[in-house]
């Protein structure tokens, strides 16, 4: 608090420290993944393994965001799950450089995307419960806004690197153990900075833990998710349209640095005028990108495409973490992360797949105008999950917390 005028900050303490320790954690994390498969590469590994190894990350960390979720809840402590998957993450990213064979480094990433996993919900649920009512978005797109900064960084330290010493096995190790400073920071920040919240209350009798409108909301997303062309594909997509391959990186740096940038405007908008206009306006605007990319268009238009890439992830990222913490009882946020990030990242590896199945088999226009029927489709569910949302609430009382 203010003492000087007697108003609660903005930005709380808990969420101002959240946000950093996602910046640095994120840094670490963005300074390996870009090199990771030339790693890879030079220890003669197939791209058969490297998918491999891919797959285990996002499984494992799927698999404990549901977890995790429901263990934040049912023990009333955040901040020990928090600390748990960053440590995790902190630990085996630089020990990367010391493995050389597949069960190794299958098995730090593996671990990897648990400490991944058992850190999403309940850090999540930790920002909703820190942050004051009526303010759940400005908190969301604070903690974005500070968040993605590390995945913009990250990757031009690992750039730099790779400029001095040139790529081989020797410069990819350095990164590799770079990243133990970042990660070193995530761990003190957490430990002496986060204060865990007043402990969660269970839902009182007869009280839905997560409310029709909760699910209605994640089952839109999940559809979308199905059908959603993942940012890689777009960027083979924009090499297509006549991208160099050396502006690729820069492209994604670019429509990144938008994301973060527009976040925290549009939190405070949020909070304004609802979450579910914006988010159904973003996927709206994914659609008209998806379309958009199906055609043989101009260079100079892909590039307009790419930046409003960049407003669809600002539009509904943070509005939706916002949502759930508005639509989910106080006791129940932690389940309802991890139910929302479980069943949505499930979606990006089937639709991952499946979509790029219809890449190859039929062509890449065909695919991107799938993609764009499945994200009108989900905006009508998303439509209905708002109506219900406005039921609940024309209907309850005030939040308290």
């Amino acid at each position: 608090m203010d003492h000087a005028t007697g108003e609660k900050p903005k930005i709380p303490r808990n969420i101002l420290v959240i946000a950093f320790v996602a910046l640095a954690s994120g840094l670490g994390q963005d300074l390996i993944t870009p090199v990771l498969p030339a790693y890879l590469g030079l220890l003669g590994f197939t791209s058969a393994g490297i998918g491999l190894i891919d797959g285990l990350l996002q499984g494992s960390t799927s698999v404990f965001r549901l977890v995790s979720g429901i263990l934040s809840d049912k023990f009333r402590n955040r901040k020990r799950l928090v600390f748990l998957g960053y440590a995790l993450s902190s630990v085996s990213r630089p020990l990367l450089g010391f493995a050389s064979s597949f069960g190794a480094i299958a098995g730090l990433r593996l671990v990897d995307g648990v400490g991944k996993g058992s850190k999403d919900a309940p850090r999540d649920a930790l920002v909703a419960d820190s942050a004051a009512a009526g303010t759940k978005g400005r908190a969301f797109g604070f903690h974005r806004l500070v968040d993605t900064a590390g995945s913009v960084i990250g990757p031009l330290i690992a750039a730099g690197v790779l400029l001095i010493l040139t790529p081989s096995l020797a410069s990819y190790r350095l990164i590799f153990f770079l990243a133990v400073i970042p990660g070193a920071v995530a761990l003190a920040l957490i430990i002496f900075g986060i204060r865990e919240s007043a402990p969660a209350q269970a839902p009182a009798a007869g009280q839905r833990a997560l409310p029709w409108s909760f699910w209605i909301f994640t089952s839109g997303v999940t559809v979308a998710m199905l059908t959603k062309i993942n940012d890689s594909l777009f960027l083979v997509r924009a090499g297509h349209l006549g991208m160099p391959p050396v502006w690729v990186p820069v492209i994604f740096a670019g429509f990144t640095l938008l994301y973060a940038l527009l976040s925290y405007p549009i939190g405070i908008w949020s909070d304004r005028i609802g979450k579910m206009p914006l988010i159904v306006g973003g996927w709206l605007t994914l659609a008209a990108v998806e379309f958009g990319f199906s055609f043989r268009i101009p260079l100079a238009s892909s590039l307009v495409l790419f930046g409003f890439y960049g407003v669809f992830y600002a539009l509904t990222e943070g509005s939706a973490r916002a949502f759930i913490a508005e639509a989910v009882p106080y006791g129940s946020r932690g389940t309802a992360y991890a139910a929302y990030y479980t069943l949505t990242g499930l979606a990006v590896i089937a639709g991952g797949y499946g979509l790029g199945h219809i890449w190859d088999a039929v062509s890449p226009e065909f695919a991107f105008r799938l993609s764009s029927a499945g994200s009108l489709l989900s905006c009508l569910i998303l439509a209905a999950a708002f109506f219900a949302h406005a039921r609940k609430t024309a209907n309850a009382p005030s939040e308290i917390k």
